[in-house]
């Protein structure tokens, strides 16, 4: 009897040998995955792409120049104020230059955008394709909140096309398009 409980209490000791390794290492998956998930969440767009082909090849915005553009001597500037002789309260929103980027699996829609948004009136710097991997939740006019009136050239923006479903303030990682708005363009974005 007593070999008998005597392997029985090394195989209860291997068991619970077993079980705190067990419950460590489901412990470091565990931070493991709190580190990506605070991560994930204080930039939630560090892991997008520009596909190759794009016009967004750097960190700097050129401005694309169609055929009938002559191009102009001076960079889009965000800072262009409203003529003196209008009222600031009644004074229409300014136009500010966009950068369109195309978060969908439709080939040229970032294209097709940045010509309607261009025939509508408004300066498009460039166009792109752009992958999240967090996901947009629906077509959005970001705008740079360090821009005077850019929140309200975003909201003019989205009241001449409806099909921008929101008007939300830049994250971190658009700052690197250097423009007033950026539109970023999902599954829900109809061109019509």
């Amino acid at each position: 009897m007593s070999q008998q409980s005597g392997r029985m209490g090394r195989l209860i000791e291997r068991r619970r040998r077993r079980e705190r390794v067990a419950g460590t290492a489901l412990a470091a998956l565990g931070v493991a995955v709190l580190v990506v998930a605070i991560i994930a969440l204080r930039d939630p767009n560090s892991g997008h792409t520009v596909h190759p082909g794009s016009h967004i090849v750097s960190p700097t915005v050129t401005r694309t120049v169609t055929s009938t553009e002559q191009p102009s001597s001076s960079p889009v500037s965000p800072s262009t104020t409203a003529s003196n002789s209008e009222s600031s309260s009644t004074a229409p929103a300014q136009k500010l230059s966009l950068v369109v980027l195309n978060d969908t699996a439709t080939t040229g829609l970032a294209k097709q955008a940045a010509g309607r948004f261009t025939d509508g009136g408004w300066p498009v710097a460039s166009y792109a394709n752009y992958t999240n991997p967090n996901g947009i939740l629906s077509t959005c006019a970001y705008y740079d909140p360090s821009v005077s009136g850019a929140q309200a050239s975003a909201e003019a923006l989205r009241a001449q096309y409806p099909t921008i479903k929101r008007v939300v303030a830049q994250f971190a990682s658009l700052a690197q398009y250097h423009s007033p708005i950026v539109v970023i363009l999902t599954p829900d974005y109809s061109p019509n």
